[in-house]
């Protein structure tokens, strides 16, 4: 079976969509986390839209959303998810009413002009990369969580559209959940087959969100053990769902499982 080609080092960014970012500087007093309140005006009449915006190819994509419990059953968390898709932190902040939910992201994302505003003000926040301001960011990253407002990160780093397994996990986000004796709630996006009328229309797999039961990072004297420990048990508790839920994935060289590309094994999904 023809395999995808894929990056020596997973978590590089490689996806390219055509659009090139300008170079972004940011400000020493900097707010990541803007309470501004034209700001918060600004930003949840965004989230209303955005939410009506998605309903039609939520409807196309089939999305639909598993253990919405699960998610309300912690506050001030960090939230774990794998990136497969564009616009998937848009599907997951989505499901989000009454709950605070930002989104880390590249700081070069700031980058593609009124798209990075939209996200900006859409509650977007961009990881400095510069050291004196990821001192700030760090301690504007506590408040937050204090606040019970919830943070996503996505510890793949990178964006692989519709990617068939899980990629290796980066420490940072669970360096915050271990520092600030935060809950992770683990989230997983899983393909599966197109049913009904999305048959006709749907050549790529529909997508499946599921908020895992929320996880509490262990607590001892070793803050870097503690920080792997909690990395590697989040990756394996992802990777375990993925496995057993997905349609088909991608494991030791080869598909398995893989019901929706049967009829066309060499296509690249």
């Amino acid at each position: 079976m023809e395999q995808p080609n894929r990056p020596v080092n997973e978590n590089e960014h490689t996806y390219d969509n055509g659009f090139h970012p300008k170079e972004v500087v940011l400000k020493e007093n900097y707010h990541f986390y803007n309470r501004n309140f034209f700001f918060r005006i600004v930003e949840k009449t965004l989230i209303f839209f955005t939410r009506i915006w998605l309903l039609v190819p939520r409807m196309v994509m089939g999305i639909k959303i598993i253990g919405r419990k699960n998610k309300r059953k912690v506050k001030g968390a960090i939230m774990i998810c794998n990136h497969i898709h564009q616009f998937d932190a848009f599907f997951l902040v989505a499901t989000t009413y009454f709950q605070k939910v930002y989104v880390t992201m590249l700081q070069s994302n700031l980058g593609f002009g009124i798209a990075s505003r939209y996200m900006r003000y859409a509650a977007a926040v961009p990881i400095p990369t510069d050291r004196r301001l990821l001192r700030k960011f760090n301690e504007e990253t506590k408040k937050t969580l204090e606040r019970k407002d919830n943070i996503l990160f996505y510890p793949e780093a990178s964006l692989v559209p519709f990617c068939d397994h899980i990629r290796h996990f980066l420490p940072g986000a669970f360096h915050y959940a271990v520092v600030n004796h935060a809950p992770i709630i683990p989230c997983c996006y899983t393909f599966h087959q197109p049913k009904g009328i999305r048959k006709l229309y749907r050549k790529k797999p529909v997508l499946h969100l599921t908020f895992l039961d929320p996880y509490d990072p262990p607590s001892t004297q070793n803050r870097a053990n503690d920080i792997e420990t909690a990395t590697k048990e989040v990756h394996d508790l992802i990777e375990k769902y993925f496995i057993e839920h997905s349609d088909y994935y991608y494991q030791n060289g080869q598909k398995i499982r893989n019901t929706f590309t049967k009829e066309k094994k060499n296509d690249n999904i």
